[in-house]
């Protein structure tokens, strides 16, 4: 589902939600304090989640789309960034946000973008257009906390929970810090583990022995001989998650395991790919020092396809 997808099915909801809200019009001059604290109040929700502001909808009455193509107060990214650059939050960190545009049958949309980010919670450290300092706003279902009142405790814990990862699980940590391709001290050929820099406890482990194997791929590479081996995910002693290490033209090149598709189930028509947002696409990115190249002593020849999600996959092929 594209972006413009998702906000059209939200609005086909006809409710509001905790990372989803809706206006019918901009924001008018001399609401500045309002615009902040919607802000404000979406960073910090609780949901690992970007966030929508979705400008363009009669929340009063039917929910129906309102062009707002001709709104004299609409702004867009670079107005917003300015907008939030000279407010002071503490440690100087602060949402970010861009407008982005969805076009309907008939109308105009703006949506208001809040990232979703670790940083939480974001608050001010003075009195800003009546957004007090130091309050801890956010949104719950479908409130935001009021301007004149703090977040009750247990939600603000959780939010501090947020910025430190201890929200997720193992699984969903790891996936995070897999995001950090520079992170990761792997040496693979030479050592049989990786780990990240900042939190050891995460592991990459070699459970066992390369042994000869085969994939098709490997008569690709300049030596088409190949050898596999168990890769384990792990959180301090626990296996987390369980793929495979490939070591490709005789011990020359280490990728993880890729997925395999054949062309209406025949076994004579496959080919391989990775994903680069599961956890064997991220790898990838990690073996390939953020490159995603999976040449070896020769060019790359496409021997493993890569694709961003499946939604280009489906997009970039027709089998």
């Amino acid at each position: 589902m594209n972006f413009g997808e998702t906000i059209l099915n939200l609005i086909s909801l006809k409710q509001e939600g905790s990372y989803w809200d809706f206006k019918r019009q901009w924001y008018e001059s001399g609401h500045d304090g309002d615009l902040l604290l919607d802000i404000i109040c979406m960073a910090n929700t609780l949901d690992h989640h970007d966030a929508y502001i979705i400008i363009g909808v009669d929340e009063e009455h039917d929910f129906s789309p309102f062009d707002i193509s001709n709104d004299p107060q609409r702004r867009n990214t670079q107005m917003l960034v300015t907008f939030l650059r000279d407010k002071k939050f503490a440690g100087g960190i602060r949402p970010v946000v861009s407008v982005e545009h969805v076009t309907g049958n008939g109308y105009d949309l703006d949506v208001i973008v809040i990232y979703d980010s670790t940083n939480t919670p974001f608050y001010l450290t003075e009195n800003t257009r009546g957004v007090l300092p130091n309050n801890i706003y956010t949104r719950i279902q479908d409130s935001n906390t009021p301007r004149d009142k703090s977040a009750d405790l247990h939600i603000v814990e959780k939010l501090w929970k947020k910025r430190f990862g201890i929200d997720l699980s193992a699984l969903e940590r790891f996936k995070i810090l897999l995001n950090d391709t520079d992170k990761w001290n792997c040496d693979w050929g030479n050592k049989k583990y990786a780990y990240h820099s900042d939190f050891p406890e995460f592991q990459l482990i070699q459970a066992d022995e390369l042994e000869s194997g085969w994939w098709p791929a490997a008569a690709f590479y300049t030596h088409p001989k190949m050898h596999m081996a168990s890769l384990l995910l792990k959180f301090h002693d626990t296996v987390i998650y369980e793929t495979e290490l490939w070591c490709f033209d005789n011990f020359h090149k280490y990728l993880p395991k890729a997925e395999n598709h054949c062309i209406n189930h025949s076994l004579s028509f496959c080919y391989s790919y990775y994903l680069l947002n599961s956890i064997e696409g991220k790898l990838l990115t990690i073996f390939t020092n953020g490159k995603n190249d999976i040449s070896s002593r020769e060019p790359n020849y496409h021997q493993l396809l890569i694709f961003a999600d499946q939604e280009e996959k489906k997009t970039m092929t027709v089998f």
